[in-house]
């Protein structure tokens, strides 16, 4: 007899049809060909012939005995599984599959690449830092990465620190974006660097001291949830990044002088002030003198004085 085919599904007009077969009656042809892939019968000539019903069935449980065995020692597992609850604590932050450690910067990138390639849910970013000179390819990609997505209709928004505002090729960087169709808003207070699409989230810099190119890639639902309030919550209190340029265009202090003197509002000393801003002492030093000099006071509590009342306050 043929070997039956396993994925078949005996039906009651398959019962009908050997039945009738059975008793010599003719069957239609294509009925005959499923009772062939049944095993339960097979061709001589023109003739259709039935086969052992019994020889079918037990060549239908060798086909699947494999599958069968596989499943019963699944089942018995179950116990095992079960027992390991006790084991689980839900409120333990247990790492998994949930996140992965990208050790490069290329790592990094290549991730982020791989995930905005199939992105259909809008682009986040955060750039908290102080721009740097970067190679002008890397703007002209950056450039082309968004218009890609806003070309597929995936949204795409930037956060800014103030700083960007004087930082000529970020301000053309921006400028082209904004064409393109993204959305780019500026704040005093920012979060950590991320890249936020759908269910992933990146940070860096956030894995340890002296290994600034390390980064995550979290998958974790909770955690990226969190992320994408935190950063809801700023963009909300984000300042339009051409309203913020044009009030920063009026204004007497720069951004960076902004943010120490904010800080310095705030009681922190200038040490903490500098790394905060991720700049040295001296240069907290020379931006108070040069803006007392520029306004013509004495002291940096003269300064905090005029800054107490000053308009440049309301500028990011």
């Amino acid at each position: 007899m043929e070997f039956p085919d396993s994925e078949t599904i005996l039906t009651d007009d398959d019962v009908a049809a050997y039945r009738a077969a059975a008793e010599g009656a003719p069957v239609d042809p294509q009925q005959g060909r499923r009772l062939a892939r049944l095993g339960l019968a097979h061709r001589v000539g023109d003739e259709l012939h039935v086969a052992d019903p019994q020889l079918a069935a037990h060549a239908l449980f060798a086909a699947h005995r494999v599958t069968l065995e596989r499943a019963l020692r699944q089942v018995e597992q179950l116990p095992t599984l079960t027992a390991l609850s006790d084991h689980y604590a839900p409120t333990r932050l247990y790492g998994g599959p949930a996140s992965e450690l990208l050790r490069s910067r290329d790592g990094m990138n290549a991730e982020i690449g791989k995930v905005l390639a199939e992105a259909t849910d809008e682009l986040l970013t955060v750039q908290p830092g102080r721009p740097e000179d970067r190679d002008p390819a890397v703007y002209r990609d950056g450039i082309a990465r968004a218009r890609r997505l806003l070309e597929r209709g995936v949204p795409v928004r930037t956060l800014y620190a103030a700083a960007a505002l004087e930082h000529a090729p970020t301000r053309e960087y921006c400028d082209a974006l904004l064409e393109g169709g993204a959305e780019v808003r500026v704040a005093q207070d920012l979060p950590p660097r991320m890249v936020l699409c759908g269910r992933h989230l990146f940070v860096d810099n956030l894995v340890g001291p002296g290994d600034p190119d390390s980064g995550w890639c979290v998958t974790d639902i909770a955690g990226v949830t969190f992320a994408r309030a935190v950063y809801e919550l700023h963009w909300a209190r984000a300042t339009p990044w051409q309203t913020a340029l044009a009030v920063a265009s009026q204004a007497v202090t720069t951004g960076q002088q902004r943010a120490i003197l904010r800080g310095l509002a705030e009681g922190r000393t200038q040490a903490v002030v500098a790394a905060q801003l991720d700049v040295s002492e001296r240069e907290v030093r020379r931006e108070l003198t040069s803006l007392r000099t520029a306004l013509g006071l004495a002291s940096t509590y003269a300064l905090l004085y005029w800054w107490a009342t000053s308009a440049d306050r309301g500028i990011p």
